[in-house]
């Protein structure tokens, strides 16, 4: 009965996890296009500052408690830093200088700069040489779904720079929370965090002279409300509660998996044409992930069986 029980519990995780990669493969299209008139930084304040919002009353719904204590409200800042304002800022600054898919392509770094980090600062997750080479396969198959469309141009260096290091700062994010935040609940890390992270980027805003505004037009309001309902709300809720008991470098897996749902969005809505690059691209990335974690997840599984 427990074995069972434990069966549907890894199948509803990787379900959640399955949501996450949906989610967020929807947002890339989202940020490039849903800005209106507003400046980057305006505009994921105004999105943090929704979600933080809407995650307050949540820590009552889930009977949750604050964070409490120099530890846990360190990680708030940090995580408010790290991850609602220096990656988000980043990436939502960045996505407007170069295409999606370079973007898609930087970001896709996110498992390699979690396993190192993870590697140092977590004595659980180390970095071996099947991880780091199934963590370079799934890489290489993120570029192999955007061949023959990137163009990496001199003058974009800095853009690039600053996605690559948003996907620094989102690992890093990850990995203070697995260390530190075991004991809070995800309502109760999202709710201040997310609110630190809208208040540093509305002072960004305002330094690089976009200022602060509010979007004037329906379709602008429908894209923030996304973002800050079903990719910040939903996704970080799902988020952070799967990485109380699942790996970094697992979660971070998403980010290789983001394109090709972005890819596969374009061709269903948008009537995109498929290349047999996306194909082998998709089998790259599966199979890398797959080399990577299905010993260690069936290791889990099989362990915890036994431990029941």
């Amino acid at each position: 009965m427990k074995t069972e029980w434990l069966v549907v519990k890894q199948a509803t995780n990787i379900a959640l996890y399955a949501l996450l990669c949906a989610i967020w493969g929807s947002t890339w299209l989202v940020i490039k296009v849903g800005y209106g008139d507003l400046g980057p930084f305006n505009v994921a304040a105004i999105r943090f500052a929704i979600a933080g919002t809407l995650f307050g009353p949540l820590v009552y719904v889930f009977k949750a408690r604050w964070p409490r204590g120099r530890t846990e409200w360190s990680l708030v800042v940090f995580v408010g830093a790290a991850l609602f304002a220096a990656d988000y800022g980043l990436i939502y600054w960045g996505e407007q200088q170069i295409e999606s898919g370079l973007t898609a392509v930087l970001f896709a770094t996110l498992p390699l700069a979690t396993a190192l980090l993870a590697h140092l600062f977590l004595p659980g997750d180390r970095l071996t040489p099947r991880k780091l080479s199934g963590t370079l396969l799934a890489f290489v198959g993120v570029v192999t779904l955007f061949a023959g469309r990137l163009r990496v141009e001199p003058d974009k260096i800095l853009p690039m720079a600053a996605t690559i290091g948003s996907a620094i700062c989102a690992a890093a994010a990850a990995i203070a929370t697995k260390r530190y935040g075991k004991e809070l609940h995800a309502t109760a890390l999202n709710a201040p965090a997310m609110l630190v992270g809208a208040a540093i980027l509305a002072i960004v805003s305002l330094l690089v002279g976009d200022g602060l505004g509010v979007p004037r037009d329906a379709p602008t309001w429908t894209a923030i409300l996304y973002l800050a309902i079903a990719g910040s709300v939903v996704t970080f809720l799902v988020y952070f509660t799967l990485l109380q008991t699942w790996t970094v470098t697992s979660l971070s897996f998403i980010s290789v998996f983001i394109p090709i749902v972005a890819l596969a969005l374009g061709f269903f809505v948008l009537h995109e044409k498929l290349s047999v690059w996306i194909g082998v691209g998709t089998a790259l990335i599966i199979a890398g992930v797959t080399f990577t974690l299905m010993k260690g997840r069936s290791a889990s599984i099989v362990r915890l069986s036994s431990d029941s």
